[in-house]
């Protein structure tokens, strides 16, 4: 007789938070694993999550679009919704952070150590594993490639004539608001440097980034591709892993890159670099606070958006290079 457990995880509601939280989530599915060799795990989350999952580094888990009974579940959003459907479809072992009216519907109800308005992410979600006793043997981010995953990135390349091996992808966009987002301009001017240097860029991002996206590639002469709002999620991570560098905002596409050991350049202002920025040994923030840095707010309303015009296209450029070097 098999020695069957099901575990339910639900990660954190924005990809970059998911993939911050990908330590925590394997630590505890390993720990599982180890005591139920026939571990099942379930994942639910919103519909991003379905092409996130693969490459999240947790063997044998499913994406679940319903909340579903599990014999043990772990939640990572403090929401009272989070606990209130997980208590609704049966679960009975359930474990999270306490607050918002919620600590009733845990079985473990855990305080708060950490705050998400002081300490990194990543270890705010990895003290969840760690206040239940559970061994963390990994606290980097370390994603992985699903089988032809690269190939098929190398393919949609090469169909749109770009040579893998210049390819820098760059996604000047982010969910959160227009406060992170280095200027337009200044992503034009570090496209043009790498393009005369003979790499060849690649926008990602969402449909509303296709504009910009048009006038930063505007008169290279090297062959570029516009992918903004032309992929799926799944299709972008594809071409992030098939190249050679991420130029991004603080976004969720910064931490997968950088969790996937391509290099990862991303310039900080709004936002705190002690907090979120990506796991890595090929990373480069770029941080140059001004006054009201980091304001965690989605819009600036500080004249010449100072946070983000302290940091100069070439030290972007110079920190690309640091990186594409042999």
């Amino acid at each position: 007789m098999t020695d069957t457990h099901h575990l339910l995880l639900m990660p954190p509601n924005w990809i970059g938070d998911a993939v911050m939280a990908q330590p925590a989530m394997r630590a505890i599915s390993e720990h599982y694993r180890i005591q139920h060799p026939d571990l099942r795990i379930s994942v639910y989350g919103r519909g991003w999550l379905k092409d996130l999952l693969p490459w999240l580094n947790l063997p044998a888990a499913i994406y679940s679009a319903t909340v579903v009974k599990a014999d043990s579940a772990f939640l990572f959003p403090n929401s009272f919704r989070s606990a209130w459907q997980c208590r609704l479809a049966g679960n009975s072992h359930i474990t999270g952070y306490r607050g918002q009216w919620r600590r009733l519907l845990l079985d473990t109800a855990l305080p708060h150590k950490l705050s998400l308005r002081y300490q990194h992410h990543r270890d705010f979600y990895l003290d969840i594993p760690g206040q239940t006793g559970i061994p963390i043997e990994q606290r980097d981010v370390r994603l992985q490639a699903p089988d032809g995953a690269i190939e098929s990135g190398q393919q949609a390349m090469l169909a749109h004539g770009l040579d893998p091996a210049r390819v820098v992808t760059l996604a000047p966009g982010a969910q959160f608001g227009a406060a992170k987002c280095y200027p337009e301009t200044g992503f034009a001017t570090v496209c043009r440097t790498l393009a005369e240097a003979g790499w060849q860029p690649l926008i990602l991002g969402m449909p509303e980034d296709k504009e910009t996206g048009s006038r930063i590639l505007s008169g290279l002469n090297v062959p570029h591709w516009n992918a903004a709002g032309e992929t799926t999620l799944g299709q972008a991570l594809q071409l992030i892993a098939a190249s050679r560098l991420m130029l991004c905002n603080d976004s969720g596409l910064m931490h997968v890159a950088a969790g996937l050991g391509i290099a990862t350049i991303a310039p900080f202002g709004a936002t705190d670099p002690a907090r979120t920025s990506p796991s890595g040994e090929r990373v480069r923030i770029l941080y140059q606070p001004a006054d009201c840095s980091p304001c965690l707010k989605r819009e600036c309303h500080v004249p010449g958006h100072p946070c983000m015009n302290n940091i100069t296209p070439k030290m972007l450029s110079d920190a690309c290079f640091s990186l594409l070097a042999p």
